[in-house]
This record gives C-alpha cells, sequence and structure tokens, in this order.
C-alpha cells in the first residue's frame, strides 16, 4: 500500500494550523512616489511618502489623507535631449496673494514704476505643501516622444526611475446618453468619448472623470478614471461610454444630471503603467480571503525598493456641457 498521499495529507493538515508572527513592528517605511509628467504646461508635481507600518491604520475617507510626507529631499528630473530640471518644494505664501471666491488665490504683478504687468493665479490646493511631501518643477516642459528619468536622494538612498511619454491621439469629440434610473425614474447621463485609434502599435490609455490637480485630492473617496488596452478596440473608437471605471469603494459613478459639466482626460500609458494600474485595480477586487492570493505591492518602475510609479504620458482634454431641457 502506497502511504505517500497519506503523508503528504498530514503534512497539509499541519502546514495549515502552523503559528507565524508577521511581526509588523519590525518593518521598516518606504518611500512612495507619486510623479508625472505630462504635454501640459508645468509646473509638473512630485509627491514623496512613507509607507505605513506596524498596526493597522483606520482608513480616513476624508479629503485628505494622512500620509506622512518626506521633506529635503533633492529631486532631479532630465530627458534624453539633456533638459535637467531640480525640483523645489511646493510652498505656498498666503500672504503674497488675494483672494476671491471665482477666481480663488492670485497675486499681481506689478512693473518698476507700479504698473500692473500681469496677474498669477494658485492654481492648487493650498494642502499641496512641503510637509506633506510635495515638490515642483521650475522649467520643464513635457514633450511627447521624450523619455524622463528621475532621480530622487534621501537619507542617503538614491532611488531612480525612467519612463516614456507615448503620444496620445485628440479627442474628436464627446456626447452623452440619457439613462433612467430603476428604483425612482430620475433621467440622468453617462459620458461618451469619440477618438481615431492608432493602429500598428500596442496603445494603453487612461480615461480621467476628473482633472488631475481634484483627483489627487480627492483620491481618497473617488477614483474617477479607468485604464484600457487597445486590443478591445476599434480603428475609431465612436461612443465609448467610459463611466464604467473601477474605483476603492464600488461605487457606482458618475451620474451627471441636467447642466453639469463633463470633463473627460485621454493619456497615453506605457505598458509599464498599464500593469501597475491593472494591479491597483485588481486589489481592489480582492477581499483577503482565503481562496484567494495574499496582495503584493503594485509593479513600479523604482530602483531600490520603493513604492510608487515615476509616469510620463501625453494628456488629450475635452469639455461638453449638458443643456437644460429648457436651453
Amino acid at each position: 500500500m502506497n502511504k505517500l498521499p497519506i503523508i503528504s495529507l498530514i503534512l497539509l493538515l499541519v502546514g495549515c494550523i502552523e503559528d507565524f508572527d508577521l511581526n509588523p513592528g519590525s518593518a521598516v517605511p518606504k518611500m512612495v512616489v507619486e510623479a508625472l509628467i505630462t504635454n501640459k504646461p508645468g509646473p509638473y508635481l512630485i509627491r514623496l511618502t512613507e509607507s505605513h507600518t506596524g498596526k493597522f491604520v483606520e482608513p480616513d475617507f476624508s479629503n485628505i489623507d494622512d500620509a506622512k510626507g518626506i521633506i529635503n529631499a533633492e529631486i532631479i528630473i532630465s530627458d534624453d535631449v539633456n533638459q535637467v530640471d531640480t525640483l523645489v518644494p511646493m510652498v505656498f505664501n498666503r500672504d503674497e496673494y488675494l483672494y476671491n471666491y471665482r477666481l480663488g488665490y492670485y497675486k499681481i504683478i506689478y512693473d518698476g514704476s507700479g504698473n500692473i504687468i500681469d496677474t498669477t493665479y494658485w492654481k492648487y490646493p493650498v494642502e499641496f505643501n512641503p510637509e506633506r511631501g510635495f515638490y515642483m518643477t521650475t522649467h520643464l516642459k513635457g514633450i511627447p516622444g521624450r523619455t524622463y528619468f528621475l532621480k530622487i536622494v534621501s537619507e542617503g538612498k538614491e532611488y531612480d526611475a525612467r519612463s516614456f511619454m507615448p503620444e496620445v491621439p485628440d479627442i474628436d469629440s464627446l456626447g452623452y446618453i440619457k439613462k433612467i434610473m430603476e428604483k425612482d425614474g430620475q433621467e440622468y447621463y453617462v459620458p461618451l468619448i469619440y477618438f481615431s485609434e492608432p493602429q500598428g502599435i500596442n496603445n494603453y490609455y487612461l480615461i480621467q472623470l476628473e482633472e488631475e490637480i481634484n483627483s489627487r485630492l480627492f483620491s481618497e473617496t473617488n477614483w474617477r478614471f479607468s485604464i484600457l488596452s487597445d486590443e478591445f478596440l476599434e480603428p475609431y473608437v465612436n461612443g465609448l461610454n467610459i463611466s464604467l471605471g473601477s474605483n476603492p469603494r464600488n461605487f457606482e459613478y458618475p451620474e451627471y444630471w441636467a447642466g453639469d459639466s463633463i470633463y473627460v482626460g485621454l493619456s497615453s500609458l506605457t505598458k509599464e503603467a498599464y500593469d501597475f494600474y491593472n494591479s491597483l485595480l485588481l486589489q481592489f477586487q480582492n477581499d483577503g480571503g482565503a481562496y484567494q492570493l495574499s496582495p503584493g505591492s503594485p509593479p513600479t518602475n523604482m530602483s531600490n525598493g520603493a513604492l510608487g510609479f515615476f509616469r510620463a504620458s501625453a494628456i488629450s482634454e475635452k469639455k461638453i456641457k449638458i443643456p437644460y431641457s429648457f436651453e
């Protein structure tokens, strides 16, 4: 009689009940990098924070996260045509600005004779500050077709990454279709996108329904983007429903109403960036059950054990307003 299967089963059962101490208290925080270069005018923002370790941290679904910012880091971004930029901490001095509820914070620039020559606006939330790990470029320009290199030096350790910026097709137009809610019969709208999909190469896209600044600030509760590969796209994308993306809290979104404005940003992704976001989406779908794999850190293009991703994306943007029925 062959006893090997029985012995194997006993060993398996013993292994299932053996204690295993993860000892999270001994874990060392890792650097988390959020970095994006686009073809829009700068400055471009980079955020450095520390990963959570030790005991479980209750999620904070407020607008502002509680991540610990990494300060006093040296950050340099360059490209393959010798463009070099050393980033500076993102400092907002409220005393230098005036405020208007429609214009936000603005600064009037005078010449030597006291004549007004320009007006500048602070387009970022005041929460983007050095204490929360925000840095900004000073003169870098994002150009599709170029490769960008990131170098970070913090507490004696160096972290590096590189990212190519693929071209992105122009959005021809946006549209919307009307739907009816089953529960109460209310009318709402979902957005549609139209564009020509380049043929002969593999393309990957990220679709945003919130401008980048807002999505960074409110990402705790509202992750309004989706990713897609051109594997399933026709040469002409003729009215793709882009309201079907995933989000951390399983909301069904967005619901647009008459009078609302719809913003859509179509960004190019490299295969590595697509895999990074796809890994995040898979983690949201993993409930940690006994028959699922333990979640791991998403793939990164950062060196030296850092987490996060350095992305270079070209972006095409459109806006459309849904008129009221009486307009």
